[in-house]
């Protein structure tokens, strides 16, 4: 009835029209109100029986079933179920079952059980069981996926494309049946290059080979056990690449008595830089091919691989007081411009191969302390620059060539601690440096005292007869 008084407590069943003005406290009727009811600044005490279609300012203090849509603040107490999106700022306590969709950020709090989905970012805390799977970073869940994405962007190739280019090229440097053959460091550093080396080189990239060959080098030479400078645990991983070049102090940075202008770094091996800057190698600022590789003490084992003849720039090939053992690749006689050869203190066994010889300027042949066995063969009077020879503490045979006569530069010559026999040739005493010329130390096991000898006097040819000797 118009101008009637409208009644505080509800009736019991709803009108058949709703009422112009709110009744303080709602009604079960069937028809809503003409205007909605005034928006409260605070959350009713009790949830309603269904969620609100839009939410409210506050959240509710607890409800049976998840809103629609999120609030706009987290709950202070947890639903039973989780909202099926998530809070636009994570909750400080955790929901009792994860959601289906992760949130923005991590919560404060570790859910009780893992999500299914990581979140984008790890949380702060672990959770209470671990994650069905990792959070994205870090590490990348998928580094392969990653890879695949970072070869379409830098390459212009799908990743099984950027496979079969790269293994081609390589199969022109390695054995092709080693390349396929797991467990050999020709398949491992490919299986490098390809899915772990995440600074991705291309096909048709200069350094390819180069860093391929590298790689070989260190799955070859024990790399992992080394002293320094090891790959990092994870290639990934910006902190194990950290503490992997924290560890490396080795530096390619040896005598050049040309100066040539190079570059070098001592960051750990394998690692996503340049392979120039990793540590104990140098390269040459002209052409960015390798120049050096120079390691000492620094627990390299294994066998030297043949790929290294691949390095044609290199000048200095210096690896001593390791484990190195079986026999010098003959290869290496291929490295036209190589300066230094020394693989002293290390277990080499074989011969000395005459490949070596035909390297026109090579000043410094430093083979002491390994295992050599056999003779010294005349083809090495063809090293006319040699200036430092080394050959002492092995067990080699025979005389002593002539030929060594025609090498006028020859500075230093150990024969000492051998099994060689025979007459010092005259053309070498010829070569002193109190006759004129360069000769300033030359040693041999002339001590008469011995079974095996070389007959040469002292000071007249040699300069020194060592008492030390294997051969008594």
């Amino acid at each position: 009835v118009i101008g009637a008084q409208i009644t505080l407590a509800p009736t019991i069943a709803p009108s058949p029209t709703s009422s112009v003005t709110l009744n303080s406290f709602p009604t079960k009727s069937g028809n809503p109100t003409l205007r909605p009811t005034t928006i409260s600044s605070t959350p009713s005490m009790a949830p309603s029986i269904l969620p609100s279609p839009t939410p409210s300012i506050l959240p509710s203090k607890l409800t049976n079933l998840p809103s629609l849509t999120p609030t706009i603040l987290p709950s202070p107490t947890p639903t039973i179920l989780p909202s099926q999106i998530p809070t636009i700022l994570s909750s400080r306590t955790p929901t009792i079952l994860p959601s289906r969709t992760p949130a923005i950020l991590p919560s404060h709090t570790p859910t009780i059980l893992p999500s299914q989905t990581p979140t984008i970012s790890p949380s702060k805390e672990t959770s209470f069981s671990p994650s069905s799977e990792p959070s994205v970073s870090p590490p990348l869940p998928d580094m392969k996926n990653s890879l695949a994405q970072l070869t379409i962007s830098k390459c212009g190739t799908t990743h099984e494309e950027r496979r079969t280019a790269i293994t081609a090229t390589l199969e022109t440097v390695s054995d092709p049946a080693l390349l396929i053959t797991q467990g050999t460091p020709q398949n491992t550093a490919l299986e490098w290059i390809v899915e772990l080396d995440t600074l991705c080189v291309c096909p048709d990239d200069d350094n390819l080979v180069q860093r391929y060959v590298l790689a070989v080098f260190y799955y070859s030479m024990g790399g992992g056990t080394w002293n320094q400078c090891n790959a990092p645990a994870n290639f990934a991983d910006t902190s194990s690449i950290a503490d992997a070049d924290a560890s490396c102090f080795t530096i390619g940075n040896g005598l050049d008595m040309f100066q040539e202008e190079t570059f070098n770094g001592n960051n750990a091996w394998l690692t996503p830089s340049d392979e120039c800057y990793w540590g104990g190698l140098a390269c040459l600022n002209a052409t960015h091919r390798l120049d050096r590789i120079e390691f000492e003490n620094d627990g390299l084992s294994g066998i030297l691989p043949s790929e290294l003849q691949s390095l044609t720039e290199l000048r200095f090939l210096i690896l001593e007081e390791g484990h190195i053992e079986g026999t010098i690749p003959t290869e290496l006689g291929s490295l036209e411009k190589l300066h230094v050869l020394d693989l002293n203190f290390n277990r080499l066994i074989g011969t000395i191969p005459t490949e070596i010889y035909n390297i026109n300027y090579l000043f410094e042949l430093d083979l002491n302390d390994n295992f050599l066995s056999g003779t010294i063969a005349t083809e090495i009077g063809k090293l006319r620059f040699l200036r430092f020879l080394q050959l002492d503490f092995n067990i080699l045979s025979g005389t002593i060539p002539s030929e060594i006569g025609n090498m006028e530069s020859l500075r230093i010559a150990d024969f000492f601690s051998n099994g060689l026999v025979g007459d010092m040739p005259q053309s070498i005493c010829d070569n002193r440096d109190w006759t004129g010329g360069h000769l300033r130390r030359l040693t041999a096991d002339c001590d008469p005292g011995n079974i095996l000898f070389v007959n040469c006097p002292v000071p007249q040819c040699c300069t020194a007869c060592p008492n030390i000797t294997i051969w008594t």
